[in-house]
């Protein structure tokens, strides 16, 4: 009877037709796995992606060159010039040598400075005739652009889970290119602080949108070479922007300058921009999504697998407070703190040195081309190593090193710590590019945007404290080093506590999250 039910099953086997090709469930990375490397979509995306981020990074330092300490000034008594001890990049009153003087105009021993109007409009100070109480204004101005930024990822990284990736680049890239055509136009400090603040709440929004937009398209292999070069052309955008302020020696036309790019590359963003695949897939529009992918297969001269379905999300909607209290013994909101404090010790050890930069002896100009170019090879370093020992090791390597550079700079010897300024801008070109990858690969597609958004609001508040530092540097050059190098060796402590994410797709769900630990778990055991 075994023998006859034999036959008749696989009689039945060979009844049923072969050609019928059943559909088969995939995920986003392994339909962009299928299509082997990175084709002219990608390198399309990224190109644009890398011209936004030099957009992002001229915005960012914007104040360094636009409200310089490069302007001159007089100082008389009853008209007669006095011939006051004149100290480049200083206010009368922060000239010790100097008598007591009064503002231009003012009252009382008839010792009056005034700026120079030859120089008047190389800088936003003199222009704005600006007295020696009002100076911390300039220092607030960078604070605000990053108060702005703070907000800024918050708003715009709900918005772009709401209303797209690409909508929602749209809306802050036009912010970004409003309050850039207003600010040569207005000779007013409340004008420019509020211009400058919501710089930076756009900023929060295209620069890291356009981040995740194309780290979205990478195939796995090929993230940390995506990423790479967006943090690559960063960092010369950080360089370039000095020889715009070397060209147009008015902040004026400089601003003016500024102001193309942005405008030029709005209409290129609304007709080339794409939408993510991964947002439609997390909203329920499988089939937008899987457009989204045919679209990038025409572009490479690839095709999507025959009978491909993808991955649908069957979790129900939830707040984000439910989706973090999902986990067990709170796995997501612990990496997520270190997540959070790995940014803000990024943008501290990074903005920290970018304006304690007019403390150093030299040009301040060449100064930011000499800091800007230091960190290219800190990204390529990063890369090679993230390859070898993944994203966590590197990161914590690099914030180490950092660490000792802040101890070091206390010596005050102008050439060492010159050396320890280019080797800490070095270490921070590759904590932003590790920061901003892992920070893509570790959440849920869900939160993807919102936490890459927190950790980048707390780099922000870094970011606002670093001008006063940089300030404090110049009346206590000791303290700040020892206060950052601390903290620096704390964060790279807590860092042992996260997972690794480098090779791994990247989390859909919060299971997928969860996979992240364990294959950590796996891959320990294999080992022992």
């Amino acid at each position: 009877m075994t023998v006859i039910e034999n036959k008749l099953n696989s009689e039945e086997l060979e009844e049923k037709p072969s050609n019928v090709e059943p559909k088969r469930t995939y995920k986003i990375d392994e339909v962009l796995e299928h299509f082997g490397s990175v084709g002219k979509f990608q390198i399309g995306l990224v190109l644009i992606a890398s011209i936004l981020a030099w957009i992002a990074a001229w915005r960012i330092l914007f104040d360094l060159i636009a409200a310089k300490n490069n302007f001159y000034w007089t100082c008389t008594q009853n008209g007669t010039d006095l011939g006051c001890i004149f100290e480049e990049g200083k206010m009368p009153c922060q000239v010790d040598a100097n008598v007591a003087l009064e503002e231009d105009g003012g009252i009382g021993n008839g010792h009056f400075w005034k700026f120079d109007e030859e120089y008047a409009d190389h800088s936003i100070r003199s222009t704005m005739k600006m007295s020696c109480s009002e100076d911390w204004k300039f220092s607030f101005a960078s604070s605000i652009y990053f108060i702005g930024a703070f907000f800024g990822v918050w708003i715009f990284g709900s918005l772009s889970d709401m209303l797209g990736r690409r909508k929602t680049c749209m809306i802050s890239l036009g912010i970004c290119c409003i309050q850039a055509w207003i600010i040569p136009f207005f000779n007013n400090i409340n004008v420019y602080l509020a211009c400058r603040f919501f710089d930076g709440a756009a900023f929060g929004g295209f620069f890291l949108i356009a981040f995740v937009l194309e780290v979205e398209y990478a195939p796995p292999r090929y993230r940390n070479k995506v990423g790479t070069a967006f943090h690559f052309m960063t960092s010369v955008g950080m360089a370039t922007v000095a020889i715009w302020g070397m060209i147009f020696k008015s902040w004026k036309w400089y601003a003016l300058a500024l102001a193309f790019p942005p405008t030029i590359m709005l209409p290129i963003c609304y007709f080339m921009l794409p939408e993510s695949a991964r947002y439609y897939l997390g909203k329920g529009k499988d089939a937008k999504a899987l457009d989204m992918l045919e679209k990038v297969a025409k572009w490479n001269g690839k095709e999507v697998p025959e009978g491909c379905h993808l991955f649908e999300e069957d979790e129900e909607k939830v707040s984000i407070r439910e989706l973090l209290g999902k986990l067990t013994g709170g796995r997501l909101v612990r990496c997520m703190l270190i997540n959070m404090f790995g940014w803000f010790m990024t943008s501290l050890v990074y903005y920290m040195l970018w304006f304690s930069a007019k403390s150093l002896a030299g040009d301040i100009y060449v100064n930011a081309v000499i800091l800007g170019l230091a960190e290219l090879p800190g990204r390529v370093v990063a890369y090679f190593l993230m390859e070898k020992i993944g994203r966590k090791y590197t990161f914590m390597g690099s914030i180490g090193i950092g660490c000792i550079c802040m101890f070091v700079s206390i010596y005050e010897n102008s050439i060492s710590r010159k050396i320890m300024y280019c080797i800490g801008k070095a270490v921070t070109g590759s904590l932003w590019a590790v920061i901003y990858l892992y920070s893509s690969e570790m959440y849920p597609t869900k939160i993807r945007n919102l936490g890459s958004g927190i950790g980048s609001a707390a780099a922000r508040v870094a970011a606002l404290i670093a001008p006063f530092i940089g300030d404090w540097l110049e009346v206590s050059p000791v303290v700040p080093y020892i206060l950052v190098g601390i903290l620096a060796m704390i964060c790279c402590g807590v860092f042992m506590f996260v997972p690794e994410t480098s090779g791994k797709d990247m989390p859909q769900t919060l299971e997928d999250f969860e996979l992240l630990f364990e294959d950590g778990k796996e891959r320990d055991e294999e080992k022992i």
